[in-house]
């Protein structure tokens, strides 16, 4: 079904969400060193800009750090039952938005809320708080939650708007294309729009030929009894000068 391949999907979009946040652990780490030269400004007679650097460091650290309790209770398997886990994960997503809603974490914190209201069955702040994240978030995290936002739309019988959200995701490029034609090409063939089933089917196959997803897309062109679409050839070596 296109929900279940959404739903795995997902747990893609999770690792990029969880990576992206070791890259701004990494910055933040950055930042401190920063504000303590900042301090050391400071001592010289550069008071204000160096305060606001040590407060602007600290108060980010402490987000990433509220963030992080957010995160590991996400993924805390051992929690039982699931409610006990995400009721938890939705408190610390919640604290993180009410202390640092203006800052990165803040925004990433509303996808793990989104998340986890979804899986608690609160569909429609679900819904609305993924898509706060897609409005809000900057390109290293809009694409991860316009996707996290199909599939809460396509596992609860919103399969049209999930179509909108993704072709406008596939349009933005803002997220792998293959994987995005894919659940594209997925909801389409569910729903009975065969032609644009295999379209999408296609692009893959034309469009990027080295996708995970190609095989699978050659395997549903078969069952449709679509003709299969013949990539184009690599591009040639440059010539040795």
């Amino acid at each position: 079904m296109p929900g279940a391949r959404l739903s795995r999907q997902e747990l893609k979009s999770q690792d990029e969400i969880t990576s992206w946040l070791q890259r701004l652990m990494e910055f933040l780490e950055a930042n401190q060193k920063q504000a303590l030269i900042a301090v050391v400004a400071l001592i010289v007679g550069v008071a204000g800009v160096a305060g606001w650097r040590a407060y602007s460091g600290s108060r980010n650290a402490a987000a990433s750090a509220q963030l992080s309790a957010a995160i590991m209770a996400f993924e805390d398997s051992t929690a039982k039952p699931d409610k006990v886990r995400y009721e938890k994960s939705a408190t610390e997503a919640q604290k993180t938005i009410d202390q640092y809603g203006s800052t990165n974490a803040g925004i990433i914190a509303k996808y793990y809320l989104a998340m986890s209201q979804e899986r608690l069955g609160d569909v429609t702040n679900a819904e609305k708080n993924m898509q706060e994240v897609v409005d809000r978030g900057d390109s290293s995290i809009k694409g991860v939650a316009q996707f996290a936002l199909a599939h809460i739309q396509a596992q609860h019988g919103g399969a049209s708007k999930a179509m909108d959200t993704l072709t406008q995701l596939y349009s933005s490029g803002n997220y792998p294309k293959s994987a995005v034609a894919f659940e594209l090409a997925q909801l389409y063939e569910g729903s009975g729009q065969q032609d644009k089933a295999k379209e999408y089917y296609g692009k893959i196959i034309i469009d990027s030929p080295e996708s995970r997803f190609r095989s699978e897309s050659e395997a549903a062109l078969k069952r449709m009894g679509a003709p299969i679409p013949v990539p184009p050839p690599p591009p040639a070596p440059a010539p040795a000068k």
